[in-house]
Order: structure tokens, then sequence, then C-alpha cells
């Protein structure tokens, strides 16, 4: 008998513990409330094009109001949301591909537009620094040289021509031939797209270009770019 009272003493520290512990219940109808101001902040983020702001008042509605009429609401919409919102975050990372630069130069001022080649994802190992680009795509507008659009290329030397004749993708499109005219950076060689006008027209329209230069020994370079998040008004004239 004082063995069982001694053990049940000895428990009544832990048993208060976990009593301290259990959550107090949910006033459904405060949990309703509550709900409901987070389902309002949800629809007026969805209603004005906010999908990021509105996938955030939705996840903290799931999280502390789940069970109620609000987040019932909300699910009817959400599977949209997501998809807006997912689609905003791709656009910025695309915009932030591309580098705009403007230089004084004689006669004025320089603007380029330029971004890499895309890295196929199965060289991008975790932890690793990512592989080096194969070529740049650059946008150039001087007030002497006119308006260009050239690559520089990362291999050691351009095997192209003459004629030297560049096969050009636009998404999905068939393949256009583009005349091309090598040139030297100082640094490494650049390729130039001779009808600039006619490429930039194209290009503006598409989300992936894929530049396929002439056979090089046993090499066919293929360099695909990413041009969706191009800002014309950045690239910009005097």
């Amino acid at each position: 008998m004082r063995h069982a009272l001694v053990r049940r003493l000895a428990l009544m520290p832990l048993l208060l513990t976990l009593a301290a512990c259990q959550p107090e219940p949910v006033d459904p109808a405060k949990d309703e409330v509550a709900g409901a101001a987070l389902l309002a902040q949800y629809e007026t983020a969805r209603e004005t094009g906010d999908f990021e702001i509105a996938e955030m008042h939705a996840d903290a509605l799931a999280d502390r109001h789940g069970r109620t009429e609000a987040a019932a609401t909300m699910r009817r919409t959400i599977g949209d949301v997501r998809g807006q919102a997912e689609a905003m975050r791709e656009q910025r990372r695309l915009i932030a591909l591309w580098d705009y630069q403007s230089v004084a130069v004689d006669g004025g001022t320089q603007h380029t537009a330029a971004l890499y080649s895309r890295v196929d994802d199965e060289f991008l190992e975790e932890g690793m620094p990512a592989p080096t680009p194969d070529a740049r795509l650059v946008l150039r507008r001087h007030p002497a040289w006119g308006v260009s659009a050239y690559l520089v290329l990362e291999m050691g030397e351009l095997r192209c021509g003459p004629p030297c004749t560049l096969s050009i993708r636009f998404d999905d499109a068939p393949a256009r031939a583009f005349a091309g005219e090598p040139a030297d950076t100082g640094t490494g060689p650049a390729l130039f797209i001779q009808d600039e006008a006619a490429f930039r027209e194209a290009m503006q329209q598409a989300r992936r270009v894929r530049i396929e230069l002439p056979r090089s020994g046993a090499l066919v370079p293929v360099f695909e770019f990413e041009v969706a998040g191009f800002r014309p008004a950045l690239y910009r004239e005097d």
C-alpha cells in the first residue's frame, strides 16, 4: 500500500506537465471568425492579382483554421492561385537572367542586353559550383556601329564557313537559317547574327531560342537561351 502511494506521488509531476501541454479547446465560433478574416485577405489578394500574397494567406488559413468553412471555400480556388503564383516566380527568374548595361562611348552611349546560355540540369550537382555556360547572347546598340546581335563563345576556336550559316529555332517553330559572321573579342571567338532585326523580332515573341552552329569536327555546338524575360524598355535608345 505504501509503495503504491509513493508511485502515485512520483507520477503526479509528470501528469501535471502533460496536462499543461494539452492544447486548449478551440471555440468553433472564434475559429470561424478568424478563418473568415484570413479568407477575406486571401480573396482580396486573389482578385487584385497578388497571387503570391494570396498563397501566403491560404497557407496560414489551412494551417491555423483548416477545418473551418472558410478553409473549405479557399480550397476551391487554391489550385489556380498556386499555379499563378508559380508562374510569377518563374517570370521573375527569367527577368533576372538578363543583364542590361549602358556605357558612355565616343559619340554617345552604348546599350547592351545579354544573358548566358542554359546549362542542362544533369550537369548541376548539389554542393558543387555551377558549370560555366557555353555561350552568351548579346544585343548591342552602339552610336557608331549600329545594332548587333552576337554570341560570345567559351570554345577556344570557332570554325564556321565561309559561308557561316546558323540554324536558329524559336520555341517549337521550324528552324530558320541565319547568316553568321565570325569575329574575335580578344579573349575568345564571337559570332554575329547578320539579320539582327529579324532575329530580335522573333526572339521577342519566343520563350526559348536554340542556336545550332555548323559541325566542328565531331561536335555540333548547340546553345539554348531562356529569352522570355527580355525587357525592351531596359534595352533603350538614346
